[in-house]
């Protein structure tokens, strides 16, 4: 049977890359390996036998705990004096050597510290860097810990609340937040899945006032998951709410203004239609009914501006009173029906006997109808039909607009409700549109306490629901 080889017997010092010393305990160079030898540039007859100091000008500091033997091994980082009288900063690790419970030697085992010494270096100019572009950002960027306390905050911070770096750190970062709004477990789990949280709050500043803010958060895990920081960062959005009133009013305002010389089109193209005492040639007449046609398209266009704006201004009066749903959709039925059949489309609204009143504005319950009904039509086909029902949901009024028409894509769904959005289909260009009902239908519902969505596929129809809520 072969005798088994001691893997340890096949290495010797020579082979190992890092450079090794051996010392007594008084000090006196025992061994050495051929990279220590490198290093220094010494021969092993010259400097096996010398005090350890004519190679360590200084004695690491942790060679007394290593002579004790009270630590199993120290790092040091020291000065080494080679050949040539040059100095090299090596990074050792000293060890005790134990026979029968006592120290007995010394190991030294080190490498040169120019590499570590060069690359932090380079981090500590790359975290000053770092620290020099978020301390500077004209964003306010803060971290917080998993306890939503903060941990750093830069000097826009500072100014955008009103509080000291010192009186910030440690504290709750909700501090400032409006009393309502916190981060729940769902927030959590959205933020650890990747996704960016944004949105607009009113920061309590420290002397009182108020400011919006746009707050964006993100999640940095630690790599085992275990625990994590959540870095946000504030946008003083004071500036652009300022412009957005000053083009809110300068919209209806120039709105208001355009209806009046419109509605005088509209009149003036009435009367001549109605007065019997003109003769009006034919190739004219078609001429005026198409500038009637376009004044309506812009009378439409207008008072969708001036809806829009007195939304965005804050000028929209809702008058809440109790109302009967069925006597508002099914006045609103009867006077479309007629642009229903021109569009060979069937209108069907057979509501149940009765249903409990709606707290709610009737003209504005009118409008949102009059537009998902309009468009309802509008984008259906020959031989389609729109059909309109009612649902009762614990407090809420469910009404659906149904159709048959072209359907909406999955990506058009997404930006329905937006301001001047149209889609690209051309379906939808070959119909006129403003891109405004929608976004004054959800704006409008939504006033009023309910909440609008739309289910659709494309080519498979559309169903439009909106919730109102009942009289209590």
């Amino acid at each position: 049977m072969p005798r088994a080889i001691d893997p340890a017997k096949l290495i010797r010092p020579d082979d190992i890359p890092e450079a090794v010393l051996l010392a007594d305990t008084q000090h006196k160079i025992l061994a050495v390996n051929q990279a220590a030898l490198d290093l220094l540039g010494y021969e092993a007859k010259e400097i096996v036998g010398w005090p350890l100091d004519k190679i360590f000008p200084q004695l690491p500091k942790g060679l007394s705990r290593a002579l004790t033997g009270v630590a199993s091994h120290s790092e040091v980082e020291v000065k080494v004096r080679t050949r040539n009288g040059k100095r090299a900063i090596m990074d050792f690790l000293v060890a005790p050597v134990i026979r029968r419970g006592a120290v007995v030697a010394v190991m030294y085992v080190g490498r040169n510290a120019r590499v570590r010494r060069l690359l932090e270096t380079e981090i500590k100019k790359a975290r000053d860097y770092f620290g020099a572009i978020v301390e500077n950002s004209p964003y306010g960027i803060c971290v917080t810990d998993e306890a939503r306390h903060i941990m750093m905050a830069n000097r826009s911070v500072e100014d955008l609340v009103g509080y000291r770096r010192e009186e910030l750190i440690g504290k709750p970062v909700t501090m400032f937040y409006p009393e309502h709004e916190r981060l729940d477990t769902q927030d959590i789990v959205a933020l650890k899945h990747g996704r960016r949280l944004v949105r607009t709050l009113q920061f309590r500043r420290r002397n009182g006032t108020e400011v919006p803010v746009k707050v964006s958060q993100i999640i940095v895990q630690d790599p085992d998951d275990r625990s994590f920081m959540i870095i946000e960062s504030y946008s003083d959005q004071s500036d652009r709410m300022r412009l957005d009133q000053l083009k809110n009013e300068f919209v209806f305002v120039a709105a208001h203004e355009l209806r009046n010389p419109v509605a005088a089109i509209r009149m003036l193209a009435d009367i001549i239609f109605e007065d019997k005492r003109l003769t009006i040639d034919p190739i004219l007449r078609g001429y005026l009914a198409k500038i009637q046609e376009a004044n309506e398209r812009l009378l439409h266009l207008v008072d969708d501006l001036l809806e829009v704006s007195r939304t965005e201004a804050g000028r929209l009066k809702i008058n809440l009173t109790p109302q009967n749903i069925i006597g508002l959709v099914g006045d609103l039925v009867a006077e479309l029906r007629p642009n229903a059949v021109a569009k060979g489309v069937t209108l069907v609204y057979e509501p149940p006997p009765t249903l409990p009143p709606i707290l709610a504005d009737a003209n504005k319950v009118k409008e949102i109808m009059a537009n998902l009904l309009t468009n309802a039509i509008k984008y259906n086909v020959n031989g389609g039909s729109v059909a309109v029902e009612h649902e009762v949901q614990e407090g809420l009024l469910l009404t659906r607009v149904r159709d048959t028409g072209i359907g909406i894509s999955e990506d058009d769904q997404k930006k329905l409700f937006q301001k001047f959005w149209r889609s690209e289909d051309m379906a939808v260009r070959a119909q006129a549109g403003t891109g405004l009902g929608l976004f004054i239908v959800k704006e409008l519902t939504e006033r009023m306490g309910g909440r609008i969505w739309v289910e659709s596929s494309l080519g498979h129809g559309t169903t439009f629901c909106f919730t109102l809520p009942l009289v209590k």
